[in-house]
């Protein structure tokens, strides 16, 4: 039986030579009936079409790293923005509580180191407080609040800030929130609400 089985399996062998040797013949005859300088300019069409593929994929790698890198940058730097907000809120609270404590009480001094350190902190995370009274509204940096009439003052100028806005990188984190002068007189001096 064994006989049986290493004959089938020798004549298998065989045909799978006969087979290849066809198809190599084929591949020969082929290329032998092809001009050489067919097969060259073929070969360097495929090969610049190659490389210009492969020019592609290193330029479309190279704008992902790029984008991969900015991301990560933006990340780090904008990633504690809702913690800071947070903290914002704390540090506007313990303001408010220092600037209604007693001078004599003795928690004060605790009150404004802690808030001496979370300014500490806003400054190495680069948050900056937007500075807004006698500047001009701003609607990216501003939210008016309210409007009021004052003739000694320019339109769209902040006479007053009710909330403090802030900045981290650049950025705004949050508005400030003013009150802006509004005067409602038209070019020939008359008030428009007349």
């Amino acid at each position: 039986m064994t006989n049986i089985t290493e004959q089938n399996e020798h004549s298998d062998q065989s045909e799978k030579d006969v087979i290849k040797n066809d198809s190599i013949e084929s591949n020969n005859s082929d290329i032998s009936n092809q001009d050489p300088s067919e097969d060259i300019d073929k070969i360097k069409k495929q090969s610049e079409s190659y490389f210009k593929q492969l020019q592609y994929l290193q330029a479309d790698f190279e704008n992902y790293r790029k984008q991969v890198s900015k991301e990560f940058e933006n990340q780090s730097k904008f990633g504690n923005s809702q913690i800071i907000q947070y903290l914002i809120e704390i540090y506007e609270d313990l303001k408010r509580i220092i600037d209604n404590l007693n001078s004599d009480d003795s928690s004060l001094q605790a009150i404004k180191l802690i808030t001496k350190n979370i300014e500490s902190m806003f400054k190495e995370q680069s948050v900056e407080i937007i500075h807004s009274v006698g500047t001009a509204f701003d609607p990216n940096l501003h939210e008016a609040l309210e409007y009021t009439e004052n003739s000694e003052t320019e339109d769209n100028i902040i006479l007053s800030e009710i909330q403090s806005g802030y900045k981290i990188h650049g950025q705004v984190l949050r508005p400030s929130k003013v009150n802006v002068c509004k005067n409602n007189s038209n070019k020939n001096g008359d008030n428009a609400n007349e």
